[in-house]
């Protein structure tokens, strides 16, 4: 949006000194409403709790990792979620960032953590997985070499 002057309209004219105190007056407003908008966003920011945020984001990992039972929740759902999480951590790391250096650094650390711990997760249900489906091609291959030699001695 580019900046126009208060004392034309938009066509070039001269605008009456009335409408150009209204025009005015509604600038500062927006930019007043501007900064009490990011004020707001500010403090529900530093009203979050990062650590708390992290255990939800393990509890998501938790339920679609869990190699016994599947998760309750469609893998579309988590993944929103998921990416939420993620976004509000990341909104709350550059509050930080900015107004709290230690903090920032700590912040980090444990984001650090949890994408291990994730990876880690990731790891042993992608392997869990994978084991039980060759377990399965096994008892399948053993049912078949046990059929084949029934018929060999019978036959």
């Amino acid at each position: 949006m580019g900046r126009r002057s208060t004392s034309s309209t938009k066509s070039g004219k001269f605008m009456n000194p009335t409408d150009q105190a209204r025009k005015e007056a509604r600038k500062r407003e927006l930019k007043k409403n501007k900064k009490q908008r990011m004020m707001v966003r500010t403090a529900v920011l530093k009203m979050k709790d990062p650590r708390q945020i992290i255990k939800d984001m393990e509890k998501l990992d938790e339920m679609e990792f869990n190699p016994v039972q599947q998760p309750l929740l469609n893998e579309k759902v988590l993944r929103d979620k998921r990416k939420k999480l993620r976004e509000t951590f990341e909104r709350i790391v550059r509050l930080y960032e900015r107004e709290n250096p230690d903090t920032y650094k700590e912040l980090r650390k444990l984001e650090l953590d949890y994408e291990s711990n994730r990876g880690k997760l990731s790891l042993y249900f992608d392997s869990v997985k994978v084991c039980m489906k060759t377990t399965a091609t096994l008892k399948r291959t053993v049912k078949e070499i046990g059929m084949k030699e029934a018929r060999l001695t019978r036959g």
